[in-house]
This record gives C-alpha cells, structure tokens and sequence, in this order.
C-alpha cells in the first residue's frame, strides 16, 4: 500500500495559477519541492523556494510534512521563489 496523500491547491508563483495536486503527506517539504519546481516551472533550487499554506496562515519549513502541519485536503498553498515568505507583525 502506498504512501497517504493529500489533495490540495497549489498556486504557482505569483502568476496566479493553481493546480489541484495529490501530495504525499509524509514527505519532508524540501523533498516534495525537488520534484514539484519542474511541474511549477519555478527555479529548480527549493532553498529559495519559500511555501506557504494561505488557508491557514503558515509557512511550512523545509523538514515540515504536510501531515505534521496538519494540511487539510482542499488547502491553498502558494509556492514562490524568494525563500522563506517573512511574515511582518
């Protein structure tokens, strides 16, 4: 039996595009993003990827999986290149 997945909604860049995608929920982020940046046509390097879950206000770090942080089937996530998304308070 294969790994769980996830379906959420990836939104690429800030071009606006989203794409509903099945995600292995137990893959580490870094891990996901090595084979999910070609797809997205982003830059290949996921150390100046930043992503983050729009629905519920969160950046995932790299050694997050989606199950750790609790995504939830539906979820947007904004993939964009730039690192990390810098929340300002």
């Amino acid at each position: 039996m294969g790994q769980p997945v996830i379906e959420v909604f990836v939104c690429r860049g800030f071009s606006g595009q989203i794409l509903r995608l099945s995600l292995p929920a137990q893959t580490p982020m870094e891990h996901l993003l090595r084979e999910l940046l070609p797809q997205l046509q982003l830059p290949a390097d996921p150390e100046t990827v930043g992503v983050y879950n729009l629905t519920q206000d969160f950046e995932y770090l790299p050694t997050d999986t989606l199950a750790q942080r609790r995504t939830r089937p539906g979820d947007l996530v904004l993939v964009a290149p730039g690192g990390t998304c810098q929340r300002r308070s």
